[in-house]
């Protein structure tokens, strides 16, 4: 790719992403973003078709493109499933990461691409915590993060210590405690 065409392309993530943290996932539009970039619509559509799939690279290049920032990340040591679910509460913490998963998940009822990065953000957190626990399945991954997610995205209620320790102390019953 011409560094050029990559430079544009970066800062155009990186102002999609600081709209996206000041006002949430409804605020980037491609004339949004396009004034914070300083860059014209048609340069937008040469890279995305649409607002949601500009969404869905933020989202992407959130996950895939700072690894060490975040506890799981696909370059991150493997953490203990204790450190993992703590990792995984700060990363919900960050302002606006709960707005573009409740945006994904209402956007891939109707969009197959943002029903795949949902799919791909997941396998990478089910492949770094693997990396702990041994291989495991979807049904044990999603017996693991699943209640981090409802009680964050659903239920509203704060993510404390308590919750995580009460959830990680129930994990031996699972057979998904930290291995030595």
């Amino acid at each position: 790719m011409d560094p050029r065409v990559d430079r544009t392309r970066q800062h155009v993530l990186a102002c999609a992403r600081e709209l996206l943290l000041a006002e949430g996932a409804a605020a980037v539009t491609f004339s949004a973003v396009g004034r914070r970039a300083q860059v014209s619509r048609n340069t937008l559509y040469r890279h995305w078709a649409t607002s949601e799939q500009l969404l869905v690279d933020v989202t992407l290049h959130y996950y895939l493109d700072e690894p060490g920032d975040r506890d799981g990340g696909p370059e991150a040591p493997a953490p203990s499933v204790g450190a993992f679910l703590h990792g995984v509460r700060e990363s919900l913490r960050t302002p606006g990461t709960l707005a573009v998963l409740g945006a994904l998940v209402a956007q891939a009822e109707r969009d197959s691409t943002s029903a795949e990065v949902l799919r791909q953000v997941a396998d990478l957190r089910q492949r770094a915590l693997s990396a702990a626990t041994g291989p495991l399945t979807d049904a044990q991954f999603a017996r693991l993060v699943g209640p981090v997610f409802y009680q964050a995205l659903i239920a509203r209620r704060p993510l404390d210590d308590a919750f995580l320790d009460e959830l990680i102390s129930g994990l031996d019953h699972q057979g998904l405690a930290d291995k030595p």
